[in-house]
């Protein structure tokens, strides 16, 4: 059996705009033609692939069956172009990057900046998936090449470059007194924090339990672009990557350490297999050293 591989590739549109009015729009066709590409698609393979309702599709099982091996077909021949543009030095594409939205500025956004530095005829397309699930979820399908998350949830079937070990600040409220900080003081600490599910609010929830504490919560919020404000305003203090405490302190916050420390080791992950020479590029230069 041989699929056309403009069907695969309206048939993916479908999967990813959920449903054929978008898709189309997306991949700049008519919508009477990728209907009738993709229900070609359906009379090769002998079944159907989507449920429609109005301008909505859902996958059946096989689409669901077909959705990672298409989308893997679809980035290797984006891979062959792209391998010629890498005789050029990587002159021209797309990498497609999926990141914890708590590891977008530290470590992801240092990363991304080398690298169109040096390869500036690249674009990068990073999405940001809420928790560890949604990103391999990302990954596993092929939807991202690459992935930065906490390495301990990466499974075994895909394959991970260290990205070394993250430390977390606690910030506190500008004011705050720190003398003789001691991880007993934890305890009575009001925190801001991401809801439960989440990268930083499960290491916020171990390191007090390694002090045997349980987080007194003030805030609980998914809107990380709020933590810092809310330390600022008197509402509770955070933990944040180092990197970020210095940005913190400047603009008035008390950044101390919590005993013990809240460390974290990143991971940059990807599916077996060849990668793209961007992705495979960008692998190389993520390596700490």
């Amino acid at each position: 059996m041989q699929m056309d591989v403009r069907r695969l590739g309206h048939f993916v549109a479908v999967a990813d705009h959920g449903g054929f009015t978008a898709a189309a729009k997306a991949v700049h066709v008519s919508q009477p033609a990728l209907s009738l590409a993709v229900k070609d698609l359906e009379n090769e393979l002998g079944t159907r692939l989507f449920t429609r309702a109005g301008r909505k599709a859902q996958l059946t099982a096989a689409g669901q069956a077909l959705l990672g091996p298409a989308r893997q077909v679809l980035r290797d021949l984006q891979t062959c172009g792209a391998a010629v543009a890498a005789v050029t030095g990587l002159e021209s594409g797309n990498l497609t990057l999926a990141s914890l939205p708590t590891l977008a500025a530290d470590p992801v956004a240092g990363l991304v900046g080398e690298f169109r530095r040096q390869y500036p005829g690249i674009r990068i397309d990073l999405a940001a998936p809420d928790d560890s699930t949604d990103l391999l979820d990302l990954v596993i399908t092929g939807a991202c090449e690459l992935g930065v998350t906490e390495a301990r949830d990466v499974p075994g079937t895909l394959n991970a470059v260290s990205l070394g070990a993250q430390e977390l600040a606690l910030i506190l409220p500008p004011g705050t007194a720190t003398a003789d900080w001691e991880s007993g003081q934890l305890a009575a600490t009001p925190f801001i924090a991401a809801p439960p599910g989440t990268s930083t609010r499960r290491l916020l929830d171990e390191t007090l339990a390694a002090a045997g504490h349980r987080p007194r919560l003030a805030v609980v919020t998914a809107q990380r672009d709020a933590i810092l404000p809310l330390v600022l305003a008197g509402a509770g203090a955070a933990l944040i990557p180092e990197s970020l405490a210095t940005v913190a302190a400047q603009l008035g916050a008390v950044v101390t350490w919590p005993v013990p420390a809240a460390v974290r080791q990143l991971a940059l992950v990807h599916r077996p297999g060849s990668l793209s020479p961007a992705a495979a590029r960008f692998c190389e230069m993520a390596r700490p050293g």
